[in-house]
């Protein structure tokens, strides 16, 4: 691993502005080594100010100077993102017995040439295990609690016993952590390869119910309710954990270029918290008459309590606004699956999701394979999918075209003064387009007056939505 290192800080094109300052090498660079990951974030301690060091690694590679605290200053380049920060400990030693996890309290020293691994790091790194450095590391910062549970996700390593055990003996800190740090941690955590397995070590030690207190109302048991709620949900990360990471060889297949956006991890990670808290309204809809049982609106009020989730956990207004979409039409799916669905309705559906349209019929899908499968099990989920890309490919194939067959001057030109009613008027000639009934401006004018005297005599029957 010595020599790893040594390559590697070799090559930099900073290196000559490292040498001679006593530095460290420590934290994640050295564990992403190990792993043969790609490293652009360094950090450095040293035994005396940061600044000089800094303001020299400036010279020499450019790049911006953000100090993070009294101790820690950054260097942001084009390429780089080094922090070097004052040493807490007398020795290396000390410093890094402050750290977090056994895996991150690995140091090399830049001048020496040589490993300083006091917590038996490397071994842990070997053997897959995330271990605290200290009986104090989550009483220093709560916050690693989640961390713990956050590189179960993204390097699919153990939590082992003792460092479980202190999550579940010191959860309720967690409390005191800033919603902005908290966040960040979940977007990590849910943007990892196994957001299930850390999911479950939050359930399980009862971390995500000081976190997510509306998460342990779903493990209550409701009369007439033969599946516990949350452990459905389980099941449903589970599902779609699994064929996140194999979609190339999920009934999706040939679907694979309409889940372009689920590349990007934070995207991702959306998706996974909408399968968490997708029927957290389940339990104040509930209601039941003769036995049987109803959550009558549970997508609508689980989108509401979501947006106030996200508001409390620092979620961006655009990622509070993705996940409550796809929370509010979860259900869609599923009733667009049914044998009789129309291609209006499923065009309609896809106007209102664009991008998240296919992911959310992945989610739905994973819903359908943890609920006690009946009539035609997932197969309708799969078929909806061809119906979308056959819609899209046919829009796809006009695009060259104007892009609308009739627009409201066309409306005008009728005699139609501007009002609510183009908008519907419009929606019906988009749906005659998605189901391949016009195809031409002529064909969608000869059809035209028809559909505006529909309209204005009142009995239009816009069918399912």
């Amino acid at each position: 691993m010595e020599g790893k290192v040594k390559l590697f800080l070799r090559s930099l094109p900073f290196y000559d502005a490292l040498k001679g300052r006593g530095l460290f090498l420590v934290g994640g660079a050295i564990r992403d080594l190990y792993l043969g990951r790609d490293v652009r974030d360094l950090d450095f301690v040293v035994f005396g100010e940061p600044d000089p060091v800094v303001e020299e690694l400036r010279r020499t590679i450019g790049g911006a100077v953000v100090p993070l605290d009294e101790s820690t200053v950054r260097l942001v380049s084009d390429e780089w993102t080094i922090d070097v920060s004052r040493n807490r400990g007398e020795n290396i030693f000390e410093d890094l017995r402050l750290r977090d996890f056994t895996i991150n309290a690995i140091a090399y020293s830049v001048d020496g040439d040589f490993i300083v691994d006091p917590m038996k790091g490397l071994s842990d790194l070997r053997e897959g295990i995330i271990r605290m450095a200290s009986e104090r590391s989550f009483q220093d910062d709560p916050l690693r609690m989640l961390r713990a549970l956050r590189f179960r996700s993204t390097l699919g390593y153990e939590v082992e016993y003792g460092t479980y055990s202190a999550i579940v003996g010191e959860r309720e800190n967690i409390g005191d952590v800033a919603a902005e740090r908290i966040h960040f941690e979940l977007m990590e955590l849910f943007g990892g390869e196994d957001f299930y397995g850390a999911v479950r070590l939050g359930i399980d030690s009862g971390l995500f119910f000081v976190i997510f207190p509306e998460l342990e109302e779903l493990s209550k048991p409701l009369p007439h309710v033969e599946q516990n709620i949350l452990e459905h949900t389980m099941r449903v990360l589970k599902y779609l954990n699994f064929y996140l990471n194999h979609l190339d060889m999920s009934p999706f297949l040939h679907f694979l270029s309409r889940f372009e956006n689920l590349r990007d991890r934070r995207n991702r990670a959306l998706l996974a918290i909408a399968a968490l808290f997708h029927d957290i309204a389940k339990p104040p809809t509930y209601s039941s008459e003769n036995g049987q049982v109803h959550f009558y609106g549970h997508d609508t009020e689980g989108a509401r309590m979501f947006r106030r989730i996200g508001k409390r956990l620092a979620f961006s207004r655009n990622e509070i606004k993705v996940v409550a979409l796809i929370i509010a039409n979860h259900m869609h799916p599923h009733y667009l699956s049914q044998p009789e669905v129309t291609v209006r309705a499923v065009n309609r559906f896809m106007n209102r999701l664009g991008e998240w349209a296919f992911p959310t019929v992945l989610l739905a899908f994973a819903d359908a394979l943890a609920t006690k499968l009946s009539g035609y099990g997932v197969s309708g989920h799969i078929k909806l999918a061809k119906i979308m890309e056959d819609i899209l490919r046919r829009k796809e194939a006009e695009a060259s075209r104007p892009p609308r067959l009739i627009t409201g001057y066309d409306l005008i030109n009728l005699g139609l003064k501007p009002s609510p009613l183009f908008k519907k008027i419009l929606q019906e000639i988009d749906d005659l387009q998605a189901e391949g009934r016009i195809k031409t401006r002529e064909e969608a004018l000869n059809i035209l007056p028809s559909i505006v005297e529909k309209y204005r005599d009142g009995k239009a029957n816009e069918g399912p939505s």
